[in-house]
């Protein structure tokens, strides 16, 4: 029988997936637990409907991310960290504080992830960030300012 996933199924099928899987472990099984319901030409329509909605969504958010990412080329973001007198720095500055920055002061949302900081940040001074969402490649300067 062929079934449309509900729920991930460990080891059977992603929540999503179409799969064919014995008759008695669909109907015994998958449909009452509501992890997957039968392939019907009309379910299958409508599930293809929605994942191409959701392709289109997912693709319409990568081109504002790699827009947003396009926009911090050149830019300079400044944070404020308790240092030392030396200039050390009391809390390193992570990947997280960055993109908290980022959206404070350039309105701009960002994922953790295209933020490539090789080690934490652990001195005041200006430093240069590279950031990366998927195609889209930019250099920004990140300002560590000492507060008291």
């Amino acid at each position: 029988m062929k079934v449309i996933f509900l729920k991930d199924v460990a080891k059977v099928g992603q929540h999503g997936t179409m799969k064919e899987v014995s008759d008695g472990y669909a109907l015994n099984f998958l449909i009452p637990r509501k992890l997957a319901v039968q392939a019907t030409p009309d379910k299958v329509a409508a599930h293809m409907a929605t994942q191409k909605r959701e392709g289109e969504a997912k693709e319409q958010h990568n081109k504002m991310i790699t827009e947003a990412v396009h926009g911090l080329k050149g830019v300079r973001i400044e944070i404020a960290a308790k240092a030392t007198k030396k200039g050390g720095l009391f809390k390193s500055i992570t990947g997280a504080d960055i993109v908290r920055a980022i959206h404070e002061q350039r309105k701009v949302s960002i994922p953790l992830e295209s933020v490539a900081l090789p080690k934490p940040i652990k001195e005041t001074g200006e430093h240069g960030i590279h950031i990366a969402f998927g195609a889209a490649k930019v250099e920004m300067t990140l300002a560590i300012i000492a507060s008291a």
